[in-house]
């Protein structure tokens, strides 16, 4: 039943409370057709039903099946009433760029810097960077195990944490990747500071300035400047890297050095890479002594299945580094991250002291507090119905709003949707446009080196739904019809 604050008796609720309660009762109805509890085809309760048991109005009730109505969710069927909707995809997915172009330089470059300062501006509706919203991480609960760590282990705020990783973190970690298939012992694991840290210690052990790297293409843009060169491989929004085209640009042997991949919910597409494709990924570089770097930052998040095998359950040889961390799924704010660097183990932890010699042990101990309480599980599952349910919800109004041309992602896990719009539009100018209506995107060109993806965009889902955020899609729609209107 909903928490609804009662009403002055015999007056209707505000505008604003009944606005809210209508779209929270919607997305509760989302949800179960989400998670499988209503399934298309399904009648729903009548409106008198719906309101006698959420006690509330009749026009609440209504006003939550005209909602869903109008996102292509139900139908309303004559004198019979609503039922979930089939609902077929109406815009069809990106294709995958085919070839790979020239080695360029790997760098976060002055744009890509202006473009993410855009979203520290004051009620900048956050579309663009891949923060999800606070509210859906236990903050509370991780702030009392913080307390509680910290009065239990006082000593380990006055000295330096000298080792490569907490203890109950490290053997919490060993048994979860266990569930997974990789066997992993606890000193084979090094804590980082976020997985940004993590990718870049593992680039700086095994590649040399003029290195080329092969990389995803589009993939996120964070590598740090190592006088490095990428090579970017076509990747699908379906089955992830195309490992054609990486044989092809791999056969030469020292032609690439090392391979950065996601194959877990890549990010920006939200692909998951089949099986039989992560088992001959994982054998081809292998043989080709070429360095695997997997980044599994959204390996927990892929939406109803079991958590997908990480590469590093193939590797016989020490040759696939295994990166993680927990900033996507539970703390954003601790930045505490995690590297299994295979046979560079040594190196890493050699580059891990002279950087920043170890990580806070005190966030590490309250996450691994939280792992053994059994409340991390409780939790993943929480945030994998909720992102599943609004990146459903934002697909709805962007095929709804969105002009027609526009391509988009059906991603297979996270919260990320990639969009591409039609031929003539940029996603940049979209970006300004949006931005002088506080709005915030990431525009596709900086997810490659090269401008095959400026017609494109990243959308953020990672928000509990609001009407803020269905009224920012529904003006971005609106600037993408004015910029064709515009060309022609």
């Amino acid at each position: 039943m909903l928490d609804t604050s009662p009403a002055t008796a015999g007056q209707p609720l505000p505008r604003v409370a009944s606005d809210m309660l209508y779209r929270r009762l919607a997305e509760r109805l989302h949800e179960a057709m989400a998670h499988g509890s209503l399934r298309a085809g399904d009648r729903l309760p009548s409106v008198r039903e719906l309101a006698k048991r959420e006690q509330v109005s009749l026009a609440t009730a209504v006003s939550c099946y005209r909602h869903l109505e109008n996102l292509g969710l139900v139908e309303a069927r004559p004198k019979s009433g609503y039922y979930v909707r089939p609902r077929a995809p109406r815009l069809a997915e990106p294709e995958m760029r085919d070839g790979t172009g020239r080695a360029s330089r790997v760098s976060v470059n002055n744009s890509v810097m202006s473009i993410l300062a855009a979203m520290r501006r004051p009620g900048i509706v956050p579309l663009g960077a891949a923060c999800p919203g606070p509210a859906l991480y236990p903050s509370a609960r991780l702030r009392r195990l913080l307390a509680a760590q910290s009065s239990a282990n006082l000593e380990s705020i006055g000295r330096y944490g000298m080792g490569m990783g907490h203890p109950a973190l490290r053997a919490q970690l060993v048994r979860r990747y266990a569930h997974a298939d990789v066997l992993l012992e606890p000193e084979e694991i090094i804590v980082t500071i976020g997985a940004m840290e993590a990718l870049n210690l593992a680039l700086q052990a095994v590649a040399r300035p003029g290195d080329t790297i092969a990389i995803e293409s589009p993939t996120y843009f964070g590598i740090e400047n190592q006088g490095l060169k990428a090579l970017e491989i076509p990747t699908s929004p379906r089955d992830g890297l195309s490992l054609e085209a990486l044989d092809l640009a791999t056969q030469k042997p020292g032609a690439v050095r090392a391979l950065i991949v996601m194959p877990t919910v890549q990010n920006p597409l939200g692909a998951i890479m089949p099986e039989d494709r992560r088992e001959r990924l994982v054998a081809m570089m292998a043989e080709r002594g070429i360095a695997v770097i997997e980044d599994d930052i959204y390996g927990e998040l892929a939406h109803g299945r079991p958590r997908p095998r990480p590469l590093k359950s193939w590797d016989r040889e020490g040759n696939v580094m295994l990166c993680g961390s927990f900033t996507k799924v539970l703390a954003p704010g601790f930045r505490v991250g995690y590297l299994a660097a295979g046979r560079w183990r040594e190196q890493v932890e050699h580059l891990k002291f002279v950087h920043t010699v170890s990580t806070p042990e005190v966030l590490q101990a309250a996450i691994a507090a939280f792992m053994e309480s059994g409340g991390y599980d409780h939790h993943l599952r929480h945030l994998r119905e909720a992102f599943h349910s609004q990146l459903d919800m934002a697909t709805g109004t962007v095929e709804r709003y969105f002009p027609e041309g526009t391509r988009l992602t059906r991603p297979a896990g996270g919260f990320l949707l990639w969009v591409e719009l039609p031929r003539g539009l940029s996603g940049l100018a979209l970006f300004e446009r949006a931005l002088a209506e506080d709005i915030y995107i990431a525009p596709g060109g900086i997810f490659s080196g090269g401008s095959r993806f400026d017609h494109c965009l990243r959308i953020n889902c990672g928000y509990p739904w609001s009407a803020e955020i269905e009224g920012a899609l529904r003006t971005l729609g609106r600037l993408c019809h004015e910029m064709l209107a515009e060309a022609g």
